[in-house]
């Protein structure tokens, strides 16, 4: 098989230094990744502390095991949403053991008009029934829908098929829109 030559400064790039311990490159997958990762994770579990420590896991878990990706196989980018998408499931698992009943930060709305709260009250109600979907209907509205990644690259991060990810979407859609219908009538 011909190989191109990686680019200097791709993630391929700087991943295959990182498997040789070279910190300077993670430092710059760290730069480059750390917000669109804390924005999936957000959009997984709702909760900025949550996001912000599984964000900082997924990247340990990134340097503790680079020897784990093979470029051949996966892209860097599903293999980062995988790891976080996994530490989620694993917050997720962790909740339900505790029981812990989930608690919505109260915000001051000092001089906000009543049009920006009931637009707040709209994407934080959207928020909540998101959270309520089926783990895996989640990611998959948040990835294809949210973050606007491709169905076929949705489909590696869920290990399933694009008819798959189509079908996740869709019951998803369906549930969230019967949801708000029943909320706002």
């Amino acid at each position: 098989m011909d190989r191109q030559p990686l680019k200097a400064d791709s993630d391929e790039y700087l991943m295959r230094r990182v498997q040789q311990g070279d910190e300077s490159a993670f430092s710059m997958l760290v730069q480059r990744h750390t917000q669109s990762i804390h924005a999936f994770i957000y959009r997984l579990c709702g909760n900025r502390g949550d996001a912000e420590d599984i964000t900082q896991e997924t990247f340990l878990r990134l340097w503790q095991r680079s020897s784990q990706w093979t470029p051949d196989t996966v892209r860097f980018t599903t293999w980062i949403h995988q790891i976080a998408r996994n530490l989620c499931i694993d917050q997720f698992r962790r909740e339900q053991s505790l029981k812990r009943t989930s608690s919505h930060e109260n915000t001051e709305f000092a001089d906000s008009t009543i049009e920006s709260i009931e637009e707040d009250a709209k994407r934080q109600a959207m928020r909540d029934e998101i959270g309520t979907l089926p783990e895996r209907q989640r990611t998959a509205i948040v990835l294809c829908q949210v973050q606007g990644w491709t169905q076929q690259d949705a489909a590696k991060v869920l290990d399933t098929s694009v008819d798959g990810v189509q079908a996740l979407i869709g019951r998803a859609r369906r549930t969230l829109r019967a949801s708000l219908v029943k909320n706002y009538e």
